[in-house]
């Protein structure tokens, strides 16, 4: 005899044939994505953070770069952390972000071995229409140097101010590794990642119903996956395909938004893994050519925030967005979904 909770389950995860094969027929829409939700205000979007590997071509040393942007009482603000990916999962964790407080500015610090250089200007940054969220998309850059080599280099202005300033100084190679994005407010949130190097840019969405009786994912506007009776299956995974039929593992935990509703979330810039227990949790994991591990806020509890295995170097001299490349480890995406503000931002 199945037991209650199979029983439970075996109908509350509805596969539409677009996540099982990558038809074109197109599934019920997303109804929720558009306009806020049906009437709900919009969900804002109140922290972003990117994880960068980048290997140095001298020391084929390789590195973890955390790059946050944050909401902030006086407006967007920037953060940045520099790991050594060799270096223990606790070293990693007790290596604070720092906090550039300026709108422009530049800063030295160490990181294990490593001098690290930090450049940075967005004051006159502009950002997507309606004020989506606290990165910038154009007017500004950000530069990390590393024992003489650029690691890192992002804005539509990185160019001009590597070449103008810094011409004769290396760039090694870098990715994006994972991704992770707070949104507050209603139960309806969307982004856009790529999962493989040579893949195209998807528009990610999550429905969590008024009542919370029902949740949905949709990529690309499709609904590929549908949950119900949450209450009974708020923690659960499945494999959807995208790019003609590459895999990525998905991942849901919705405990602390259906049994912890009235906890205050945390403060925008704060990466505390503690701060999953009040709000919803989506992963999607690309799978890498030898790895599959999903990156979920149990890990980062557990082994630190930055926990993954080093990776072989990046063959592009520039960020590459989303890909396993060399490494064997797929692009993550993790989205997390508040109900409401924290009284400090």
């Amino acid at each position: 005899m199945k037991d209650m909770v199979s029983c439970f389950s075996e109908h509350a995860v509805r596969i539409s044939d677009v996540a099982c094969s990558g038809a074109a027929n197109a599934a019920a829409g997303a109804p929720g994505l558009a306009g806020g939700g049906g009437g709900r205000p919009a969900a804002a979007v109140s922290a972003v953070t990117t994880v960068y590997r980048s290997r140095l071509s001298a020391s084929g040393k390789e590195l973890l770069l955390e790059v946050t942007w944050s909401r902030a009482p006086d407006g967007p603000a920037l953060s940045v952390a520099v790991h050594e990916a060799a270096a223990a999962p606790r070293h990693r964790a007790a290596a604070a972000p720092r906090h550039l407080h300026k709108k422009k500015g530049s800063g030295t610090f160490t990181a294990g071995s490593c001098v690290v250089g930090v450049f940075w200007d967005y004051a006159a940054a502009r950002y997507a229409a309606g004020g989506a969220g606290p990165e910038p998309a154009s007017g500004f850059y950000v530069a990390v140097v590393a024992d003489a080599e650029f690691v890192l280099v992002l804005g539509d202005l990185s160019r001009g101010y590597v070449e103008r300033l810094h011409g004769g100084i290396p760039i090694a190679g870098s990715r994006m590794a994972r991704r992770r994005e707070r949104f507050v407010g209603c139960g309806c949130w969307s982004t856009r990642a790529r999962f493989l190097e040579a893949g195209a840019e998807h528009e990610i969405g999550v429905v969590v119903l008024d009542g919370d009786a029902e949740a949905w994912v949709t990529v690309d506007g499709r609904k590929v996956v549908q949950l119900r009776r949450l209450r009974w299956n708020f923690r659960g995974s499945h494999t959807i395909f995208v790019d003609g039929g590459a895999p990525v593992d998905m991942t849901w935990d919705l405990h602390g938004w259906l049994f912890h509703a009235g906890a205050e979330p945390p403060h925008a810039s704060s990466s505390s893994s503690s701060s999953a227990t009040s709000c919803a949790v989506f992963t999607f994991q690309a799978r890498g050519a030898s790895e599959t591990r999903l990156w979920t806020e149990d890990d980062d509890a557990s082994a630190g925030d930055e926990l993954e295995k080093p990776a072989a170097p990046a063959s592009a001299r520039r960020q590459k967005p989303g890909g396993g490349g060399a490494s064997g480890q797929g692009f993550c995406l993790l989205i997390q979904g508040f109900r409401g503000f924290s009284k400090s931002t």
